[in-house]
């Protein structure tokens, strides 16, 4: 107002503010992030275990995922996969082989990581 005898001068007040993405982990997929993730609640209802499997793959470090909860042994435990899943990646693991024409290295790194899957399940049993 060009007759006032008051004086008005704003006030100005700044904070960071840090730039965020929010998605669902299957958009994710194929991706790779260079900083950080948070992953939301993981117990809620509907969850499905490899879902976090795609998430927490999704960084080049561990270092990287922000958990809103602490991950303790028992909680982990909640996304073991079920016995039958199992029990099938050990039937298809079985059925996986290398050509014969396969040098002698490759046969024994093949056979290095089949050995692990096969360790890797069996601690599921």
């Amino acid at each position: 107002m060009p007759n006032s005898a008051r004086t008005w001068s704003p006030t100005l007040t700044q904070f960071p503010a840090i730039s965020a993405l929010a998605c669902t982990p299957e958009k994710l997929q194929g991706v790779t992030l260079e900083h950080w993730i948070t992953i939301a609640k993981l117990d809620r209802p509907n969850f499905n275990p490899q879902t976090l499997y795609v998430a927490f793959s999704r960084v080049r470090s561990l270092n990287c995922i922000r958990l809103p909860i602490k991950l303790t042994a028992e909680y982990v435990r909640k996304f073991r996969p079920p016995k039958k899943y199992v029990t099938e990646m050990v039937r298809l693991m079985g059925m996986v082989i290398l050509p014969a024409y396969a040098c002698p290295a490759q046969q024994q790194q093949f056979l290095a990581w089949k050995q692990q899957q096969l360790d890797f399940a069996s601690s599921f049993s």
